[in-house]
């Protein structure tokens, strides 16, 4: 494997939640909970068994073993958007939503190199991104494939050939897409990417119930799996406070509503030769 992107996309801003946003911002918000708790169900061994317990050990052992940046503030971004248009919709921008405080500094989007100390995951960065009024609606984990060491063709046969893709999507469209190069029909010799694609709602007549639904089922009949427990959230607030402490006294980056995020955003892939997958 050659890296990870884990991706956590909203196209609406924040409404009618300024009271509550401006103190907590994206990082405290979904990185800490949402999509740490990703990143463990991604990486996490092979539980003994489907038990609850079980599964959030090996959590645990990928929260713990979770390494912050050298440089924080050179492998992370935040992001505050501007006014602009998502979807064909004027946007306003964060300083300018309702009961903001003017000169804010919150963030609405951050982005984040994690590294994993264990044997597996070792050289094995995860980048994390989430943020509000991007161009659309998604979140889903991408599992990007080094690319062969050596490939037995010319080079203008492989131009349109990329790195083999895993993608699970969470949502909206639940499914699992893999991607990899297959040989276009015919006598040239032409290799280029393709995708085998799967959708709960294509495969299945049943549709998933609403992420609330499924806890308050949980709840109700003592399911414990999706819930995290005391050492799983102190094992993510030892990720998070390290982030939020680096970055009192800074501003963050701005982007146009509808944008996929700040500039620096794509720079920091960029310096290690990487570039965000398209959502």
């Amino acid at each position: 494997m050659d890296h990870v992107q884990i991706t956590m996309a909203e196209d609406v801003g924040i409404g009618s939640r300024a009271a509550f946003y401006d103190v907590t911002g994206t990082a405290r918000d979904v990185l800490q909970n949402h999509l740490l708790q990703l990143l463990a169900m991604v990486a996490m061994e092979e539980p003994t068994s489907f038990d609850a317990a079980e599964i959030r050990t090996e959590k645990l052992k990928v929260l713990r073993a979770i390494k912050l940046p050298e440089n924080i503030l050179a492998e992370t971004v935040r992001g505050q958007y501007l006014s602009g248009w998502v979807a064909g919709e004027r946007a306003v921008g964060y300083l300018e939503e309702k009961g903001v405080p003017a000169g804010s500094t919150t963030e609405t989007y951050v982005a984040v190199k994690l590294g994993i100390q264990n044997r597996r995951w070792a050289q094995v960065p995860f980048y994390i991104r989430a943020g509000k009024r991007l161009p659309r609606r998604v979140t889903e984990v991408a599992v990007l494939f080094k690319q062969a060491p050596h490939l037995p063709f010319h080079p203008a046969d492989v131009e349109m050939l990329g790195q083999n893709q895993l993608v699970v999507r969470v949502q909206p469209d639940e499914g699992v897409t893999l991607k990899f190069g297959s040989k276009v029909p015919g006598t040239t010799m032409e290799v280029r990417d393709i995708t085998m694609d799967f959708q709960y709602g294509e495969a299945f007549t049943d549709s998933s119930p609403e992420a609330y639904e499924r806890l308050i089922l949980d709840v109700l009949i003592g399911d414990r799996t999706l819930f995290p427990d005391a050492a799983e959230v102190e094992a993510s607030w030892r990720v998070v406070d390290p982030l939020e402490d680096a970055w009192q006294g800074t501003k963050p980056e701005t982007y146009r509503s509808g944008e996929w995020g700040p500039r620096a955003a794509d720079e920091l892939l960029a310096r290690d030769g990487r570039q965000w997958r398209r959502a």
